[in-house]
């Protein structure tokens, strides 16, 4: 339902949706087992200070958790103004801390943002938890390399960085496809050099 509900309002939520989809990998068992031995793996190369590692991937966890409460949240506020439900966030994450499926420590620190900035779109434009974020992101990047060079499945930590990179970035590539439709279908683009609209009379490499 989160899901549907992100692409129908135009939310961002790729950790939220990634879980639901690791767990339906999960079932596909026999498959799974089959093509494990026909892409089989090399060991897992054991990194040299193992209590360094332990740390980094512990604070790896605590950030791909915080963004994807950031993802929830950025719904709500959606739904929220799309729908005109005027959901207090501090009351809920409020409601969340005293008892639920989802309490987490991390409910404090959002509770204290929103009771500063009632209106904030996403938890991580607050000061506070951008100082948490920053201290941690170094190790969610080393793990999400090292599982990631080493074969190791990570759905739910690669999602939550890809997120908070694309979410940082001014400038993102997916601009290209602008120019990808101007080249099959003459829908123009825009440039970042300069205002307006522009089309271009592309040609192949043999004209």
């Amino acid at each position: 339902m989160d899901s549907q509900e992100g692409m129908e309002i135009g939310v961002s939520i790729p950790t939220i949706d990634i879980a639901v989809t690791s767990r339906i990998l999960s079932a596909y068992k026999d498959e799974r087992a089959k093509a494990s031995q026909i892409y089989a793996k090399e060991e897992v190369k054991t990194p040299e200070n193992t209590e360094l590692f332990i740390k980094e991937v512990g604070d790896a966890l605590y950030l791909s958790t915080l963004i994807s409460y950031a993802q929830g949240l950025a719904l709500l506020v959606k739904a929220s103004e799309e729908y005109q439900f005027e959901i207090p966030l501090k009351d809920v994450v409020k409601i969340w801390r005293g008892g639920c499926i989802i309490r987490s420590v991390l409910l404090e620190k959002f509770y204290l943002a929103y009771s500063k900035y009632e209106n904030l779109s996403n938890i991580l434009l607050d000061q506070e938890i951008s100082e948490i974020v920053k201290d941690k992101i170094p190790s969610l990047r080393k793990t999400a390399a090292f599982a990631v060079s080493n074969g190791i499945p990570s759905l739910g930590i690669q999602s939550a960085l890809g997120y908070f990179e694309a979410y940082t970035t001014a400038s993102l590539p997916v601009n290209l496809l602008q120019a990808q439709r101007d080249y099959f279908g003459a829908h123009t683009y825009q440039r970042t050099d300069r205002e307006g609209v522009f089309h271009t009379s592309w040609q192949t490499p043999n004209n």
